[in-house]
């Protein structure tokens, strides 16, 4: 039987993400980004070769999804696709200068929304949460480590 908090706990992870998911859309005048997009960038960002198939791997997506997001940066310009040196068969995908502009301009507008969220709580609320969701990572990294 599962723990009555355990489904309110879902619930209201739930709820949240959507909320933050809804705030932490990227806009400005001359671009719409969505997380995926930017959660994109930030891999590449961390990645000097990275191929298409990587890129549907890490996200869990069939290729074809992986192609038409990649495609939507590329149009951007926010990425570039090159052919690997070694295997002329494999496309690399980097991010350009304008791509790794944009991704730090997000990056701290993320910062920001995400300390908006932060300041509805006490500094000791703050505190048991990081306690907590430090707990939660260590706990779900040994589960995917085995």
């Amino acid at each position: 039987m599962i723990e009555e908090n355990t489904v309110e706990l879902v619930e209201i992870l739930f709820k949240i993400s959507r909320r933050m998911k809804q705030e932490m859309s990227y806009t400005n005048d001359l671009i719409h980004l969505s997380v995926l997009q930017i959660q994109t960038l930030i891999l590449l960002s961390q990645n000097i070769k990275i191929s298409m198939s990587d890129i549907a791997d890490h996200f869990r997506m069939e290729l074809s999804s992986a192609t038409s997001l990649l495609n939507k940066l590329y149009d951007m310009k926010l990425v570039e696709r090159n052919t690997d040196q070694d295997d002329r068969r494999l496309v690399l995908i980097t991010l350009t200068n304008e791509g790794k502009t944009l991704l730090k301009q997000a990056v701290c507008e993320r910062r920001k929304k995400i300390e908006k969220f932060l300041s509805y709580l006490s500094k000791n609320e703050k505190t048991d949460l990081l306690d907590i969701l430090k707990m939660l990572d260590i706990r779900l990294n040994k589960k995917y480590e085995k």
